[in-house]
């Protein structure tokens, strides 16, 4: 590591120099996963509080969190600065379009600076890795790590010429992996991993990327809207001794997560301190590796996480995840 390096490292501990960038219409961020749930919140609080030209991208064009931010963009600004695309991370095809449409969208103005990529689009499907069959798991592992790294990589260029930064949306499950939740944990753990590769790789050329977890919310966004029809296609995968063996407890389990099944209207988040620490990430000229947005509930059991020994956390995490487990349905039984 040169001396300069060095220098730079210790200002950043240090906090030396740290202030907050302005940003205005002319400020161009690009957000993945705009349908409901973080995505639209990050969305609707860029372009209405922050006043920044938002790309926000949906994976349903026709969604009710799409159709509202469309909305946004008929508003009369003296030039749109709301601008809703199609995006499906599994497709390279419509990664490449919204590149392209990025593009033609910063030639509009020689003033527009691509100021950050938000990569929060992701899938979820509840259930032990057993039940869960193999599309559901490569569906998992190819939105959330795959096709983020596609499409990050489809707009470095973009990002490097403009110095924009990254910020990579990943979760409480890379920190402390949870039962029922290992392929969506596996690729959000990776995702921390690649995130804090690819911050030592880009600060060369004056790029920041942030790792942003923001504690969970479930029960505001469409993450899991579909669960019940996983653990439909879960049950139709069972052979005849699974189903001998895990029927009563698979009942009580996806009985405990019909609260979190079905859609939401979007935009049901309202978090302020959420939104201080994003804008942080956001703005920041010298920005946090990691930013975690948690109850005390959250911070107490990552704190125990990270002091007990291994046969602990593994109680602990059974504890704070609080679902039906197989030994308890037997219970019922009993």
């Amino acid at each position: 590591m040169s001396s300069s390096h060095l220098l730079r490292a210790l200002r950043r501990t240090l906090g030396l120099g740290r202030s907050q960038l302005p940003v205005d219409g002319r400020n161009v961020i690009l957000i993945t996963g705009c349908d409901s749930g973080l995505g639209h919140c990050l969305a609707v609080y860029c372009h209405n509080v922050l006043s920044m030209t938002v790309v926000s991208c949906c994976h349903n064009l026709k969604s009710d969190g799409a159709r509202l931010l469309q909305q946004l963009s008929s508003q009369g600004d003296e030039r749109r600065r709301m601008h809703t695309l199609e995006l499906d991370l599994l497709q390279p095809c419509s990664i490449r379009l919204v590149h392209d449409r990025l593009q033609d969208i910063l030639a509009e103005d020689t003033s527009y600076q691509l100021t950050a990529l938000v990569n929060n689009a992701g899938v979820m499907c509840f259930g032990e890795f057993e039940w869960q069959v193999p599309e559901q798991i490569e569906m998992q592992i190819n939105c959330n790590l795959l096709g983020t790294m596609r499409l990050t990589r489809q707009l470095l260029p973009l990002l490097r010429q403009q110095r924009g930064r990254i910020i990579n949306v990943t979760s409480h499950c890379g920190l402390q992996a949870l039962p029922a939740l290992a392929p969506y944990a596996a690729s959000k753990a990776a995702l921390r991993f690649w995130t804090d590769s690819l911050r030592i790789e880009l600060q060369q050329y004056g790029l920041e990327v942030v790792n942003f977890i923001p504690g969970s919310f479930v029960l505001d966004s469409n993450i899991a809207a579909r669960q019940q029809q996983h653990a439909q296609r879960m049950r139709e995968g069972f052979s005849a001794e699974q189903h001998a063996h895990y029927d009563v407890y698979f009942e009580q389990f996806n009985g405990y997560l019909k609260i979190v099944s079905g859609y939401k209207a979007p935009n049901q988040l309202k978090d302020e301190a959420l939104l201080a620490k994003f804008k942080d990430a956001l703005t920041s000229t010298q920005p946090s590796a990691l930013y975690i947005h948690e109850p005390w509930r959250y911070r107490v059991y990552r704190w125990l996480f990270w002091l007990c020994p291994t046969p602990l956390v593994d109680w602990l995490t059974l504890r704070f995840c609080a679902m039906p487990t197989y030994e308890t349905s037997e219970q019922k039984i009993g």
